[in-house]
């Protein structure tokens, strides 16, 4: 398994987990607001539920967007196979010559080699 396999799959992972986390978070604030509500005691019970809610929210938002579009993460990480620049980390694609089209770094381009049949 390549590198950047495994670290999507880490980071999918990482999304169902802040996913089930903020989903669990959000349902125990609702139940607790409610109690609250509906068996008010004389006890003064104040507790800032919009901060569970908001700790929900965004454990709900951030797990989805890992699991779902964590492409620009892992790219980030680990650059594709494609070449890039050791430097500046431009892609070299389509570079002509040996020298980086945005830093102007010298690099090595890469061999061709030719089949012998």
């Amino acid at each position: 398994m390549k590198y950047k396999t495994l670290f999507r799959l880490l980071l999918k992972f990482l999304g169902v987990w802040l996913t089930a986390q903020g989903i669990i978070s959000l349902t125990s604030t609702l139940s607790n607001w409610v109690g609250n509500m509906m068996f008010r005691s004389g006890v003064s019970y104040t507790w800032p539920y919009w901060t569970g809610f908001l700790n929900g929210i965004v454990g709900v938002s951030i797990g989805l967007y890992l699991f779902f579009g964590g492409k620009r993460i892992v790219d980030l990480a680990i650059p594709s196979n494609r070449p890039y620049c050791h430097e500046c980390g431009y892609d070299l694609t389509g570079a002509a010559g040996n020298i980086c089209n945005e830093c102007g770094t010298p690099f090595r381009a890469p061999e061709v080699t030719a089949k012998h049949e």
